[in-house]
């Protein structure tokens, strides 16, 4: 066996660059915060790989890569890992899986429906209870009694729309504009 000799300080920073890219971590990952959407995640990929849960395992894994995106995206200088921003990825997700599961249907591909189906059953999970139609249209009616407009119509949608403030995770934003319109248009005609 032939050895090549290697000196001590070739050595010492050899290892120390090993142990620094084995430690890099990105900086949103590395703050965990226990109860964090984040950290549940993580260990949720943890639990995936330790039980062989590959479908779950490659949604999580899907969903931190989107986290890490953004995070690193010039759009989003601000981000922070939040579990509201979260909740946003997360809802982009679905909805991808809503339009697909949608042409899938089109082409009559019921195994990519059920696989998309799957998949978007474990992103509900993540989210937290939804609102429903009536509680978000109890939310609409009482806000816009607030702003005390006698002539409310479907021309203050933009205005309604941007004042309103309900978390976009319990309450999606096609939903909310779906039962904004209603409201609007009964109390035109009303």
């Amino acid at each position: 066996m032939f050895l090549l000799p290697v000196s001590r300080s070739l050595l010492r920073s050899s290892n120390l660059l090993f142990s620094i890219s084995n430690n890099f971590r990105p900086r949103f990952l590395s703050k965990d915060v226990d109860g964090s959407l984040l950290s549940r995640l993580k260990n949720d990929v943890k639990n995936a790989m330790k039980n062989k849960d590959q479908l779950k395992l490659n949604v999580i894994r899907g969903l931190l890569s989107d986290v890490t995106y953004a995070s690193k995206s010039q759009t989003s200088k601000s981000f922070s890992a939040s579990d509201h921003e979260i909740y946003t990825i997360i809802n982009r997700a679905i909805k991808r899986r809503q339009e697909s599961i949608a042409q899938f249907t089109q082409a009559n591909r019921l195994d990519l429906v059920e696989n998309e189906s799957s998949e978007l059953l474990i992103l509900n999970s993540y989210l937290p209870q939804q609102m429903s139609v009536q509680e978000i249209e109890l939310e609409v009616v009482k806000f816009i009694d607030q702003l005390d407009i006698n002539d409310v119509g479907i021309k203050d949608l933009g205005k309604i729309m941007k004042e309103l403030n309900l978390d976009s995770a319990k309450a999606p934003k096609k939903v909310v504009v779906e039962v904004v319109k209603k409201v609007l248009s009964s109390r035109k005609t009303g």
